[in-house]
């Protein structure tokens, strides 16, 4: 149990919360706690209180601290079981059971769309990881005997708290009822669940990403200032007519069309970075040859994904007559000099590419236009399929 224990001061140490030891009381059952907990919130009905998600992953350089304050409501008619209102910044963000409602307050706009599936809202900000996403996580958890559940103690801030280790081997939680197989080989994702002794509600829910030795990756969850008999909102704030007279339809920004097979894409600049100095690259330079250009950030998962194989291509078709040129669309030098030290790349790393990103009529990440030796587009490819990509290039090469 100790070495638990210290484990949980350590996931909690890297997550920049200060904590203290504390011997283990009275041995504790990992799944009684959890079940204790569950019974929590199966009987809450509605409670408000602040969520903050703090998000690191070291490998891909990226970190993320998001906080918002939320109401949830118990309802009948909602594929989820409950309502919310969450405020961030100035964001309002409002589920009724039926239909999203998006208020943006420094720009008053007005968003909504339907949501009658949980489907359609597991991918959202304010319900990932929260005291909703606990209440469908827990059961899978304490009814499967595959998931490997261990207990500890650890104080926090002079709160005694049960630190609950939940890991099920080659499997990951996925939204609101499933697990799904572990894909990428030497990933562990084991989970700790630190819960409050005297009312057995959470505190915190961490998630920790494992590769290999590699440990440093995660994301902490907190729950604060839990109030379970909040004033409750008015009955029309929870209405799109409400706010229809105030705010006016939120209008995407206009796209242009992808760019056609057969178009010239026209020559184009951008910095391109080297250890020494900031450089520049042209389209104009590489007249003759094959090009790819390949659209990422860092904040983009399938972007992190493909990275690796980028070299691959490079190193096999650059002699025949090939340059793949990788176009940051949004982040800056810095992150530019840590891929470039973690890639050591073949090919040319450009940055600042939103404009082009945005003429070229493309709307995800990641994203690639390939280019035959006359300049001419042949394929675009959206998300990055190595073989496919990898043949097509071939293709061309051998014309």
């Amino acid at each position: 149990m100790m070495h638990h224990c210290l484990l949980c001061l350590f996931v909690l140490f890297l997550t920049g919360i200060r904590v203290q030891s504390q011997p283990a009381s009275s041995p504790a059952n990992a799944v009684d706690v959890l079940s204790k907990t569950k019974e929590k919130l199966d009987r809450l009905s509605v409670v408000r209180y602040r969520q903050t998600r703090e998000t690191k992953y070291y490998g891909d350089n990226y970190y993320s601290l998001f906080s918002a304050e939320l109401f949830i409501q118990r309802i009948k008619n909602s594929p989820i079981g409950w309502r919310l209102q969450a405020s961030e910044g100035n964001t309002l963000f409002i589920y009724d059971g039926q239909q999203t409602i998006r208020l943006k307050r420094d720009a008053m706009t007005i968003d909504s769309a339907s949501a009658k599936n949980a489907r359609q809202l597991e991918g959202n900000s304010y319900l990932s990881h929260s005291l909703i996403n606990l209440g469908y996580f827990l059961p899978l958890v304490i009814g499967d005997d595959s998931t490997q559940k261990s207990i500890s103690d650890t104080l926090i801030g002079g709160q005694s708290l049960y630190c609950v280790k939940m890991e099920r081997p080659n499997r990951y939680y996925d939204g609101f009822y499933s697990m799904q197989p572990i894909n990428l080989r030497n990933l562990r994702r084991p989970y700790y669940l630190l819960i409050d002794k005297k009312t057995y509600l959470p505190y915190q829910f961490i998630t920790r990403y494992i590769r290999g030795n590699d440990d440093r990756d995660y994301i902490t969850v907190t729950f604060d200032d839990l109030n379970m008999a909040p004033a409750l909102p008015a009955d029309s704030s929870w209405a799109y007519i409400s706010y229809r007279d105030k705010y006016q339809p939120f209008k995407p920004k206009e796209k242009k069309p992808v760019i056609k097979t057969g178009v010239i894409i026209g020559d184009f600049t951008l910095p391109d970075y080297r250890p020494a100095a900031i450089d520049s690259a042209s389209l104009h330079q590489y007249t003759g040859k094959v090009v790819l250009l390949d659209f990422w950030f860092k904040s983009c998962g399938p972007c992190m994904a493909a990275m690796p194989h980028y070299n691959t291509l490079q190193n096999k078709y650059g002699k025949d007559g090939f340059q793949l040129l990788t176009i940051n669309v949004e982040d800056g030098e810095e992150d530019m000099k840590f891929f470039y030290n973690k890639y050591q790349p073949a090919y040319k790393m450009l940055f600042k590419g939103n404009v082009l990103f945005e003429k070229l009529g493309l709307s995800a990440c990641p994203s690639s236009v390939l280019l035959d030796r006359s300049g001419k587009v042949t394929e675009v490819f959206a998300g990055f399929d190595e073989p496919v990509i990898s043949r097509k290039i071939g293709e061309l090469l051998a014309q």
